[in-house]
């Protein structure tokens, strides 16, 4: 049986935090089991990017507490358009839950193009699940990085 994690250690948001960073509200915040992906990239002697760039898919998996709270990402499946995710690490939130501060982070514009119920734990009293994992797969169009560079200044990277 998997073991899950309740630790914010690292949440996904289901928009570009960058627009508005404080008014993430921690009900928003997804809790990250795991990500991976594979950006790489071909460069010159001079470091320059050329040659088209391969497909990236970014897999993750999230825990949500309940059915209604993955419907947003099944209905970016049916829509088939681009959206944004953002992705925090070791996040803290203020007195009002909302979003205080982070270590690192990025955001990932792509295309949803996998939804899976993974697991499915403990029903409450009405009988409706508790908890839910889910695997999903974007196709990745652009991710913008962001971490801490010297004395806390954030610095933002974004790959096409």
């Amino acid at each position: 049986m998997a073991t899950l994690s309740n630790e914010l250690r690292a949440v996904i948001v289901q928009d570009n935090f960058l627009d508005n960073p404080k008014n993430v509200l921690k009900e928003k915040c997804l809790v990250l089991q795991n990500f991976s992906y594979e950006c790489e990239r071909m460069r010159n002697n001079s470091s320059d990017v050329y040659g088209a760039s391969k497909p990236v898919i970014l897999k993750f998996t999230i825990r949500v507490n309940s059915p209604s709270h993955a419907k947003e990402l099944y209905q970016r499946l049916a829509l088939n358009g681009h959206n944004d995710f953002s992705i925090l690490f070791n996040v803290t939130f203020d007195a009002n839950q909302r979003l205080f501060d982070y270590e690192d982070g990025m955001v990932v514009n792509g295309y949803v193009v996998s939804v899976e119920e993974k697991y499915n734990s403990l029903r409450d009293e009405s009988g409706l699940d508790k908890q839910m994992i889910l695997d999903v797969e974007v196709l990745v169009r652009s991710t913008i990085y962001m971490g801490r560079e010297e004395q806390n200044n954030l610095k933002s990277v974004f790959i096409h």
